[in-house]
Formats: C-alpha cells, sequence, structure tokens
C-alpha cells in the first residue's frame, strides 16, 4: 500500500501576519533569545577554529582529493576535505569536482577555494556540527559570507554539543540570492536547512531563533519524536487516517489549543515540535511552568538533561 503523510519533511517557516492575543506568533521573541541564560555571545574567532583544525590527530597522510595532491596531511582533515565535496544529490551524474591549486595542505585549501574566513568556518562548521555549507556541492545555493556563517556558528553553540552531529554532512545552504521561493515570497528557511533572502532581513536574534527552529525539526526526524504517539499526547494532537485509492493520508488536528506554545506551533506536531525546543532553550522557565510534561520530554528526549532555567546552569553547558 501507498502511504502519503500530509505531514512532510519539508516544513516551511513563514513570517505570520497575525497575532494572537494569548500567544505570540514564535515561541521565543528576540528579546528572549537576547537574554536567555547561557546565551552564546559569539562565534569562535577564526583563530580559535584553525587551532581547532589543526588539533585534529594523525599526520604524514598524502592523498589527491578533487585534483589536489596533499602531502603530509591529518588523515581526519583529509576526510573532512573530502567530505565536504562530495556530491550532492542535485549534482547527481555530473562529474567530480576538481580544482588547480598550489596548495598540499587542506587549511590552505579550502582558503582558496572558499576565501581566508569562509573556508576555516565551514571546514570547523563540518568537524564541529556535522553541516556542509559548500555551495559547490549543489546547483541550488549561493556562497555563504562570513558574517552569516558566523552567526550560524553562534545558533548552534547555543545546543548542547552532544547533539551534533544530527546528520552528519547534512547540507546546510543559502537559495540563489535573488531568487524568490517557488511557493511564495515569505519563506525564511525550512527543514531541510535552506535559508533564504528574507533570513537576511530580520535582525541577529531572529536569524538564530529561525534557524534554531529549523534544527528542531531536523532534531525531530532523527527519533520520528515529532510524530511520536507520546508528543500528539503532550501536544493535544488527533491522528487521522483515511484511505484513498489505495493511498493512505494522515493528518493531525489540535483539539487542545491550550497545549500549544505559539501561534505558529498550531499548525501541526512537527511546527509544535520544533516550536517547543526552541522554547526549552530559550524560555525554559516558562515552558517548565505552563507546559511541564513537553519540558520534561525534551529534557529527557532531546537535551539529556542539560537544563537553561538560570544562568548558574551555564556551567553545565558543552
Amino acid at each position: 500500500m501507498k502511504i502519503l503523510f500530509l505531514l512532510t519533511a519539508l516544513v516551511l517557516t513563514v513570517v505570520g501576519s497575525a497575532r494572537a492575543q494569548e500567544l505570540n506568533w514564535w515561541a521565543a521573541t528576540a528579546e528572549d533569545v537576547e537574554k536567555a541564560p547561557c546565551k552564546t555571545q559569539s562565534a569562535p574567532s577564526i583563530t580559535a577554529m584553525e587551532a581547532a583544525l589543526l588539533a585534529l590527530p594523525g599526520s604524514g597522510a598524502s592523498k589527491t582529493l578533487n585534483g589536489i595532491s596533499f602531502k603530509n596531511e591529518s588523515p581526519r582533515r583529509l576526510e573532512l576535505f573530502s567530505d565536504l565535496h562530495k556530491l550532492d544529490i542535485s549534482l547527481r551524474g555530473r562529474p567530480e569536482l576538481s580544482f588547480t591549486l598550489s596548495c598540499d595542505k587542506v587549511l590552505c585549501a579550502v582558503k582558496k577555494i572558499y576565501g581566508d574566513t569562509e573556508g576555516v568556518q565551514l571546514l570547523y562548521l563540518l568537524k564541529t556540527f556535522g553541516f556542509n555549507g559548500s555551495h559547490l556541492r549543489t546547483n541550488l545555493a549561493s556562497a555563504w559570507r562570513a558574517d552569516e556563517l558566523n552567526e550560524i556558528l553562534q545558533a548552534l553553540a547555543d545546543y548542547p554539543l552532544h547533539l551534533y552531529p544530527v546528520e552528519y554532512n547534512k547540507r546546510l545552504i543559502h537559495f540563489p540570492r535573488g531568487v524568490r521561493y517557488g511557493f511564495g515570497q515569505d519563506v525564511v528557511a525550512n527543514a531541510s536547512m535552506e535559508v533564504f533572502d528574507l533570513w537576511n532581513e530580520l535582525s541577529a536574534p531572529e536569524r538564530q531563533q529561525t534557524f534554531l527552529h529549523e534544527l528542531g525539526h531536523t532534531l525531530a526526524y532523527r527519533g520520528k519524536l515529532d510524530t511520536s504517539s507520546e508528543w500528539l499526547r503532550l501536544g493535544g494532537w488527533q491522528e487521522n487516517r483515511r484511505t484513498v485509492n489505495g493511498i493512505l493520508y494522515r493528518d493531525y488536528v489540535l483539539l487542545d489549543p491550550s497545549k500549544a506554545v505559539s501561534e505558529y506551533g498550531k499548525i501541526n506536531p512537527s511546527e509544535d515540535f520544533a516550536e517547543s525546543v526552541v522554547a526549552y532553550r530559550f524560555t525554559a522557565p516558562r515552558l517548565k511552568k505552563l507546559h511541564p510534561q513537553k519540558y520534561e520530554f525534551l529534557k529527557k528526549q532531546v537535551f539529556a538533561s542539560q537544563e537553561y532555567l538560570s544562568q548558574d546552569q551555564c556551567s553545565s553547558s558543552p
């Protein structure tokens, strides 16, 4: 039997125009993000990232990758360089990427390919968080700017490091600049970890909140947490199934709106989960008070008992 889910993996984040009296559109406002306990204040410096990459163990490895002959290198740095340039599914059937460079070291190569700052950022992003931000592995992306990558690195560090990689070598791209998404002009980002021009128009806290909302979807998919029977119960959701022409459809109805953490979270269980993850990180005292069962679920299933209720808990953060 064919199965079609109305709740799909590609869930879009859009700008909400309406504001309900009871709930904010988002679970965490820009002010909530800025004032949250244990908030990461900046991305690591280029010096610190480069030092972390140079500290990777091993040396003496020689290998030709993407047309570059590397010598006396760390096997792990070579692996990262190779992974960074594995072709994306959107480029299936095309020849392997090839570069003409005089470098024989990985850091030299990524700086030449992406820029002195961006190359280090992208390699560190892959090593530390498992995200592949190379625009060269897909025909649907623009190159990241250094300031954008800094904000992403800062946002990712707001969640405990044990979460990463959620999915190693998962692509993280900026959709081609100046191109509007096909479903409308109000798309900020989506659960495929793509961001769009409108993301750049938000404030820095809003950009980080949006990015971490989308990361919440990725966290959910890893364990199918957002459609688990327990999450549906905690969120007040009812799953309905119907079969049409041999195809099974599933949709969800929110029976108890009082269990929602935001207006946007009322859309479906997936958005409810992503919004609740953001709430756990940036409005933890409120979530624990108003939705204690959701709080405990996320504490156990996602955050491995790491809490953010007060500033004195920062010492236990990675």
